[in-house]
C-alpha cells in the first residue's frame, strides 16, 4: 500500500487512515478514494474526549451546536489576520464557527455534523484563549490580608527608619513601598476579563471554601511577620524586596489552594508547586515608580535598586503578629473603604 495515500476507513460515519494494510482485519464498510490529499485533517475522538462529555452540545437542524461565552479580548487571536486563524481553525475540524458582532453579545456558535467535530474545534479555541490569556495583564488575585494597627505601625516605622538611612541607595524611593494598608499574602493570580469570568471565580472560590477551606477546621491563625529578603540572586540588583512569613498550616493552607485552582484556565501558572510566603514591601514594578523614572512605564525593562545597605541595618526587623480571619478574591488597582483591595468575594475561616 503507498503510505502517502492510505486506505480510508469509515466506522460509525468517522473517517480513519490506515496506516499498514495488516493493522486490523478489515471487517467494515471500507471507501478508498483517489482524492484523499484533499480531505481535511480527520477527526478522532479517544480517551482526552471524555472531559468534554458534560458540554452543553445541542442538535439543531441535524447539525450538533455549540455556545461558547468568551470574552471579546480574545476575538482577534480566534480570527487572525485576514481571517486565517478562523479559517484554518474551520478547515481543520470541519465545523463551522461564528463570531458575534461588535454589539452581540460574546457567545461564540460552534456548528459540525458531527459531536467530535465541534469537540475539536473547541479544543483548538481553548488553546487559543489559554495563550492569550498569558499576555493579559493579571486583575484579581487571591490574597490574605495582612494588616492591623501593631503591622502598620512598625511598617510605617520601617519604611521612614529606609528612607532616613538607606536613601542615598540607587533607585531608592518612596515610591517603591508598598500602601501599608494594602500589605498581603498573594497565593494565586487571576486574568479575568470579563463579568462572565468574574461569577466564575466567584463560584470556584465558593466550591475551594467547601472542599478546601471548611475541611481543614482551621482556627483563626496568628501568623508573626519578621525578616527580610528578595527575590533575585543578587541584593544589588534587586526588584523586590519582601517580609517574611513562617507558619506550617498557612503553608499547607496556600499549597492546596493554589494547587485547587491550578486546573482552572482563568489563572496563571505558578512556577512552583509550594507558594512562597512573602509579603511585598518594596516594589520597583509598582507603576508610580517606573513612571516616575521613565515617564512611561509601558514597555520598559525591569528596574532594580541596591537593597545590600537595607538588609545589613534591618535583616531581622520585625513588624509584628497578624491573626488571619479570611481569604479575599481581591481586584487589582481598587480601592475599599478600609484602603484594602476590593473584594469580589471573601472566605471566613
Amino acid at each position: 500500500m503507498d503510505v502517502l495515500r492510505p486506505k480510508i476507513m469509515i466506522i460509525d460515519g468517522r473517517h480513519y487512515r490506515l496506516n499498514t494494510a495488516d493493522c486490523c482485519p478489515i471487517n467494515y464498510n471500507e471507501m478508498q478514494t483517489d482524492n484523499t490529499e484533499n480531505l481535511a485533517s480527520y477527526i478522532e475522538r479517544d480517551d482526552s474526549d471524555e472531559e468534554y462529555d458534560d458540554l452543553n452540545i445541542y442538535m439543531d437542524g441535524g447539525h450538533c451546536v455549540l455556545k461558547l461565552e468568551i470574552p471579546n479580548v480574545f476575538y482577534g487571536l480566534i480570527i487572525g489576520r485576514n481571517r486565517e486563524t478562523l479559517k484554518n481553525l474551520e478547515y481543520q475540524t470541519q465545523a463551522r464557527i461564528k463570531i458575534p458582532g461588535p454589539r452581540e453579545n460574546n457567545i461564540i456558535t460552534i456548528k459540525g455534523d458531527q459531536r467530535s467535530q465541534v469537540i475539536a474545534a473547541k479544543s483548538k479555541i481553548d488553546a487559543i484563549i489559554k495563550r492569550g490569556r498569558l499576555k493579559q495583564t493579571m486583575t484579581h488575585f487571591v490574597s490574605l490580608p495582612m494588616v492591623n494597627e501593631m503591622v502598620i505601625h512598625n511598617y510605617l516605622l520601617f519604611k521612614n527608619k529606609v528612607l532616613e538611612e538607606c536613601g542615598q541607595c540607587r533607585g531608592i524611593s518612596e515610591l517603591l513601598f508598598q500602601d501599608q494598608l494594602r500589605l498581603h499574602l498573594t497565593i494565586t493570580c487571576f486574568v479575568l476579563c470579563d463579568a462572565a469570568e468574574i461569577k466564575k471565580a466567584i463560584k470556584l472560590m465558593e466550591q475551594c471554601e467547601d472542599t478546601i477551606i471548611k475541611p481543614m477546621n482551621l482556627k483563626p491563625l496568628d501568623v508573626l511577620i519578621s525578616e527580610l529578603d528578595y527575590m533575585n540572586d543578587d541584593p544589588s540588583e534587586v526588584n523586590v524586596l519582601y517580609a517574611k512569613v513562617k507558619s506550617n498550616d498557612i503553608q499547607i493552607m496556600a499549597d492546596k489552594i493554589q494547587t485547587f485552582f491550578k486546573k482552572c484556565d482563568l489563572t496563571l501558572q505558578p512556577r512552583s508547586d509550594h507558594v512562597k510566603l512573602h509579603i511585598t514591601l518594596m516594589n520597583s514594578g509598582f507603576s508610580e515608580y517606573i513612571s516616575s523614572i521613565n515617564g512611561d512605564f509601558v514597555n520598559q525593562p525591569q528596574l532594580t535598586f541596591d537593597a545590600r545597605k537595607i538588609l545589613d541595618n534591618f535583616h531581622d526587623f520585625t513588624f509584628g503578629t497578624v491573626r488571619l480571619t479570611d481569604i479575599h478574591l481581591s481586584q487589582r488597582f481598587t480601592t475599599d473603604s478600609n484602603g484594602y483591595y476590593k473584594s469580589s468575594f471573601v472566605i471566613k475561616i
